[in-house]
């Protein structure tokens, strides 16, 4: 009788637990359909030089960080990159990027440019020289996302519309 007793105790505690974890436990979560690593690439010219152009867009609840590497066509060294890193809030499809740092080639030993970018925190001389080009420290955007792809409209540079290079791009995840 103990023991059944036991067992009835045991079974009541492990649905209790179940049913009370199933609506707070992580591991029943999923992440929404923005959240993970996309990527984009394009060919861009300058002259009649062909470089390619890669953007990696890594998006999480509350963070993002972007990096866009310039590569001469045919060629693996990095010519240039720029980085974008801070803090969104979503609200449904419409995203807002508030960025905390800005990234710029980090140099190896033999001065050419890394794949990482060396990060200049919010508020020192290199933020500000971007800023002062015309990056914006807050923009807008709205986002479509499913397993495959992020459809992106964002205005960077805060001039009311979405007409300039990479403020209407489609993502792949990788």
């Amino acid at each position: 009788m103990k023991k059944i007793l036991s067992n009835k105790i045991m079974l009541s505690l492990t649905l209790l637990f179940t049913v009370s974890c199933f609506h707070s436990c992580d591991w029943f979560t999923t992440d929404p359909d923005y959240v993970g690593t996309w990527q984009y690439t394009e060919k861009g010219y300058a002259g009649e030089v062909a470089i390619n152009i890669t953007h990696t867009l890594k998006l999480a609840e509350g963070t993002f960080e972007e990096v866009v590497i310039y590569r001469r066509d045919n060629s693996s060294a990095v010519m240039s990159l720029l980085g974008l890193k801070g803090n969104i809030t979503v609200d449904g499809d419409e995203v807002l990027f508030r960025l905390t740092a800005l990234g710029d080639c980090l140099e190896d030993t033999n001065d050419n440019c890394t794949e990482s970018p060396e990060w200049f925190p919010k508020g020192s001389a290199t933020y500000n020289a971007y800023l002062s080009l015309g990056m914006s420290e807050s923009f807008e955007g709205t986002f479509e996302a499913d397993d495959d792809y992020l459809w992106l409209v964002r205005d960077i540079n805060n001039d009311t519309d979405t007409d300039d290079d990479w403020e209407d791009v489609e993502f792949e995840r990788i």
